[in-house]
This record gives C-alpha cells, sequence and structure tokens, in this order.
C-alpha cells in the first residue's frame, strides 16, 4: 500500500516536470505571407525587437519561425539588398536572409496564347550593425509568372 502511494507521488511529480517542460516550448510562428509587407514586418518586429542579438535572431529563426523549406540559417557579412532595403538608410553590415514561402496571387487564369499563374515569393532579411544587433528588418516579395 506505501508502495503504491510513493509510486502514486512520484509519477504525478514526474508528469508535472513533464509539462513544466513542455509549458516553455514557444509555439511556432506562423507569417500569413498573403499580408502586405508592413504587417509581416511587423509580426517579424514583435519577435525580433531593434536592437535584438544576432544570437536572438538566429535562435527565434532557427526554432519558433516556421517557413518553407529547411535551408540552414546563416549570417552572411553584407548587408540587405533588395527592393525594400534600397528604400532605407540602415541595411547594416550583416544579415540573415530567409525564403519564407510562396503562394499564388489572384489565382485565375489569364488568357493570352497560354495560361499563366501569378506566383508570390516572400523574403525577409534582418539587418546588423556591426555590434551584432539588428537595425532593421526587410520584406520582400518577387513575383513571377507561370
Amino acid at each position: 500500500m506505501l508502495a503504491r502511494r510513493v509510486g502514486l507521488v512520484v509519477a504525478l511529480f514526474m508528469a508535472g516536470i513533464g509539462s513544466a517542460r513542455s509549458d516553455t516550448k514557444e509555439s511556432p510562428v506562423i507569417v500569413d505571407l498573403r499580408a502586405h509587407r508592413p504587417e509581416i514586418r511587423a509580426v517579424l518586429l514583435r519577435h525580433t525587437p531593434i536592437g535584438s542579438s544576432v544570437t536572438s535572431v538566429l535562435e527565434f529563426v532557427s526554432k519558433q519561425l516556421q517557413r518553407s523549406g529547411d535551408v540552414a540559417v546563416v549570417v552572411e557579412s553584407q548587408p540587405a539588398t533588395g527592393p525594400a532595403a534600397e528604400e532605407s538608410r540602415q541595411r547594416g553590415v550583416k544579415r540573415i536572409r530567409l525564403y519564407l514561402g510562396q503562394y499564388y496571387d489572384h489565382p485565375e487564369v489569364v488568357f493570352l496564347s497560354a495560361p499563366l499563374m501569378m506566383q508570390k515569393e516572400v523574403t525577409a532579411q534582418w539587418a546588423f550593425d556591426q555590434h551584432d544587433r539588428l537595425v532593421d528588418i526587410f520584406v520582400d516579395k518577387k513575383t513571377g509568372l507561370y
């Protein structure tokens, strides 16, 4: 009888530890790729605010951000590029560039000589200064016809 009670107490204790561990894992961040670029940027800034370290951004991108593909995340020693970055004076000296995914914009068919589809590819870049602190996030959408 005593062994049964001790076993029950140990089981409850272990269940409590397991639930505490699962509570510390943060839920994945899913970006709505169809949202406008400033809205996507705002979501990313909520999780990686200006001034964040390279390490914290890498952790967020690797462990929480849901994205298309399983490409390794790397810090590149060059400033951010692309249409969104060209509008800014703070492109940084390092960047993390990620392909977030793609979607079909207005999947109606355009009839010319052949039917075409408009595909949007969404990328995000985190730009860092010489002290490895985040200075800006840039979101670009590239349109392709298929």
